[in-house]
């Protein structure tokens, strides 16, 4: 199977100053009465490189003309600033959210970002091929852990409940 990678590239990353008590981000997936356990919040200053990441294979950026630096603009490459919270619960995929498939994979931890780390949409050179349809910039929620005890857990915490569904009312 072949990918198209859009993005294979080393992320520089800082620590800034301790947020502070007041600053909350929100946590605007988790959607049931129970909570995420937050482990942590940190500011972050990341900055993408030029340099092909470890493990890729150097062949990739002589044949593609779409990435890294060949799809992204300079803008792409300047540091940015996201406020991140590092929380243990029960998550599934992004991608799963809201779906009615038996395959949802749980997970224990999940990184939730301010503002998508990656690059926003006027920062590729041509979104409207497979950055576009993937709506990269939009992603803002990461999960980490594999852990198949939480599958049979109930619904994740950033579910959608799809009982929910039947009671809401269009007009």
């Amino acid at each position: 199977m072949d990918f198209c990678w859009f993005i294979a590239l080393e992320l520089k990353w800082k620590s800034l100053s301790p947020p502070q008590p007041d600053q909350v981000v929100e946590t605007a997936s988790a959607t049931r009465t129970r909570s995420p356990q937050l482990l942590g919040q940190l500011n972050l200053e990341i900055t993408l490189t030029k340099r092909l990441a470890q493990g890729v294979d150097p062949s990739m950026m002589r044949k593609s003309t779409i990435l890294n630096e060949h799809g992204l603009s300079d803008d792409a490459f300047r540091a940015k600033s996201f406020t991140v919270r590092i929380e243990k619960g029960n998550f599934t995929e992004p991608i799963w959210v809201g779906s009615k498939g038996s395959y949802r994979p749980r997970y224990a931890l999940r990184l939730l970002f301010d503002k998508s780390p990656y690059p926003p949409r006027e920062q590729w050179k041509k979104p409207e091929g497979g950055p576009e349809s993937n709506h990269f910039w939009d992603n803002v929620e990461f999960v980490g852990r594999r852990s198949p005890e939480l599958d049979n857990k109930g619904i994740a915490m950033n579910d959608v409940d799809p009982a929910g569904w039947g009671s809401c009312v269009m007009s």
